[in-house]
């Protein structure tokens, strides 16, 4: 019991998806380790057998009492065949075809051997010449009566082919076939390598990994989504949507699960006294923007009064989330910072959204003074007057120190890990420096999650538990009932709390959780 608890605790912690993914990168590697190691072994296979020439000959055996009855030829064949081989390989034939061709010594190999399902028997020599295999073979098969009488005097061995001088060395044909084989046996192993680094790779690839390895919480996870395509004209295009839970075409499960980590965020900060909130990355593409984004719309449509920032001054990313092609910001934290408007102004709300932005389209290379002003200061401080929250999506933190400097103007903190990507103990280095600010570190958020389809099954639970079917036995009315603490049905949201899709923003830079 316990060895199969071992077992499927070990299954539980391999990432296939990741495995096929690495072994896919490094096929060019691969293929090249295998080449590499055909190409030694041809050349060593041209060094041991360079000027070996083969020739053969072939013979029917026959019973003499059993006549043409198959099946006692058959067996006379393979009798004969075993027989033979050990005469060929006997020092007494050798020294007799040695004698007969006037030569000291034996430079060739023998072989005896049965066509399959025949009576047919073939003799095959080697030398280093095809004047000696040719010669060899003559001279065995002169002797043949005398053979033939050593193994049994029933059997008849009739020559059916003659040898033949050989034109070809045996290279070409015996080195290709093992030159393929060793290749082959190489690119097996090189691929089991690269599985089992992939395997012991020390980044985040499941929601378990956070706490195992990293000193955070986890506060949600989001899996990879598909975009879905549509047909024009009899072409197949990429639909070019915005994934943001407040779209149409925003799948449920998408939806829900930034639903559950609003609910969750929302709850650390009710109980906290907290209204900033700032969400940040290791490293750049982790899709913390598009992460943002949604967590801000999921905290307004639970009826709270939520302005997100752009605090990316340097390279922004939330335009491109929330403006149409050649749309400029209404309002940026530049034209608060120098008095143009006001964190009240009505051209702060983004009415299509029930959002406030402060969205930026300009790059700033001095960002960091910027953030570090009494200006944004003011700004937060007046934000904090004004609205339930305020959702601050920061540079990556590996980039600049803007994060940090954000983080010691907030109340609470979020880090978004991409899937497979950061090595833990980077990750940790940011933990450390998120917790060495003012703002409470509340944990991360495993974005991008990717696994093959059976492991998708395997991890939502598919199957008819309950009114809603694959959505799992939390059924019609959520894990906690009907009158769940967080809505009418349940803790986080109208049909319970689990999903597994996400969306890959295909609008802007940044991409959301997969």
């Amino acid at each position: 019991m316990d060895n199969e608890n071992n077992s499927a605790s070990l299954l539980d912690k391999i990432n296939l998806y990741s495995i096929f993914r690495d072994i896919l990168r490094n096929l060019w590697a691969i293929a090249l380790f295998a080449a590499a190691v055909a190409m030694l072994v041809n050349l060593n296979d041209h060094r041991k057998l360079e000027n070996t020439y083969s020739t053969k000959a072939t013979f029917a055996v026959t019973s003499r009492t059993s006549g043409n009855y198959a099946y006692s030829n058959l067996t006379a064949a393979s009798t004969m065949a075993t027989s033979y081989s050990n005469i060929l390989n006997s020092s007494l034939l050798k020294k007799k075809v040695c004698k007969d061709l006037g030569v000291s010594s034996f430079n060739a190999t023998m072989s005896a051997g049965v066509i399959k399902d025949t009576n047919l028997m073939t003799l095959r020599v080697t030398s280093d010449t095809p004047w000696n295999a040719f010669s060899i073979t003559k001279s065995v098969m002169k002797n043949i009566s005398e053979l033939t009488n050593y193994v049994s005097s029933d059997m008849v061995m009739e020559v059916l082919q003659e040898p033949s001088v050989p034109t070809a060395a045996n290279l070409a044909t015996t080195s290709r076939r093992h030159m393929i084989k060793i290749g082959l046996i190489a690119g097996a192993a090189m691929t089991l390598v690269f599985a089992f680094l992939s395997y012991k790779k020390d980044t985040i690839k499941r929601e378990d990994d956070i706490a195992e390895k990293l000193d955070s919480e986890a506060l949600g996870v989001l899996y990879n989504y598909r975009s879905r395509r549509t047909k024009k004209s009899g072409t197949v295009l990429r639909r070019k949507t915005k994934l943001l839970v407040t779209e149409v075409t925003a799948g449920f499960e998408f939806v829900e699960r930034f639903k559950k980590i609003a609910a969750l965020i929302s709850s650390k900060a009710q109980k906290q006294g907290a209204k900033v909130i700032v969400i940040t990355s290791v490293f750049e593409h982790e899709g913390k923007s598009t992460v943002s984004s949604n967590i801000a719309l999921s905290l307004a449509q639970q009826n709270h009064k939520v302005l997100l920032i752009d605090g990316d001054l340097r390279r922004p990313t939330l335009n491109s989330i929330f403006l149409e092609n050649g749309e400029e910001a209404k309002a940026s934290p530049d034209d608060i910072l120098e008095g143009r408007i006001t964190a009240l102004d009505p051209s702060v709300l983004d009415e299509s959204h029930g959002l406030h932005l402060l969205l930026n389209d300009t790059n700033y290379s001095n960002s960091t003074d910027i953030v570090s002003s009494k200006g944004m200061e003011d700004l937060i401080a007046l934000a904090r007057r004004e609205y339930e929250f305020i959702v601050i999506d920061t540079p990556p933190m590996s980039l600049m120190a803007d994060a940090e400097v954000f983080a010691d103007m907030s109340d609470m903190s979020v880090l978004v890990i991409n899937y497979d990507m950061i090595p833990a103990p980077d990750i940790n280095d940011a933990i450390d420096s998120l917790r060495g600010c003012r703002a409470k570190f509340e944990g991360c958020i495993l974005n991008r999650v990717r696994t093959l389809p059976f492991e998708r099954r395997a991890v939502v639970g598919y199957g008819g538990y309950g009114r809603y079917g694959r959505y799992g036995n939390y059924g019609r009315y959520g894990k906690y009932g009907r009158y769940g603490k967080y809505g009418r049905y349940g803790n986080y949201g109208n049909y319970g709390h689990y999903g597994h899709y996400a969306y890959d923003d295909q609008s802007g830079s940044e991409k959301v959780g997969e």
